[in-house]
């Protein structure tokens, strides 16, 4: 009997700031080495890790399991856990504030994203997609929903008094 996997990239583990300072770090560390130093070996992978650690998860329909945790090197670090059953997926349409502060100055900042779920059936959302727009979210949302032959739910014209 054949397994049935599923695996799903959500989103970066880092935030884009961090991913920035992996890659200076790296650049640092090449600089350094290149002009003999020893221990700037240690820097050199920080950019790559920084850059290429995304949140997974995982869906085993054969063993009725699911994992949630975080992708490093091809391998998922998390615990798997049961999976009661899958109700449906769903698309939320989320507004997220971010605040930057200097001495002088502070600004914020706001957007709108598109972030998708899985809801299962003992109340668990698992996060599968977030996107700018609607549209790229949609189709990864419909991918997921043919390979687990489940209803999407569109709630981003859903409004909230």
């Amino acid at each position: 009997m054949e397994t049935i996997l599923h695996r799903y990239k959500t989103i970066h583990y880092f935030s884009s700031t961090a991913r920035l300072f992996g890659w200076m770090a790296t650049a640092f560390a090449v600089l350094s080495v290149y002009n003999g130093s020893v221990a700037a070996w240690v820097l050199l992978p920080a950019g790559f890790i920084t850059q290429f650690t995304y949140r997974r998860t995982e869906i085993d329909l054969t063993n009725r399991t699911y994992r949630t945790g975080v992708l490093l090197a091809g391998i998922t670090f998390g615990k798997m856990q049961h999976l009661a059953g899958v109700d449906f997926l769903y698309l939320n349409k989320n507004k997220y504030n971010h605040t930057a502060e200097s001495r002088a100055s502070t600004a914020q900042f706001r957007s709108i994203k598109y972030d998708g779920f899985l809801k299962l059936a003992d109340g668990t959302k698992l996060h599968l997609v977030q996107e700018h727009t609607k549209e790229k979210a949609l189709q990864l949302m419909e991918k997921i929903s043919d390979d687990l032959g489940i209803e999407l739910r569109d709630q981003t014209n859903i409004k909230y008094f």
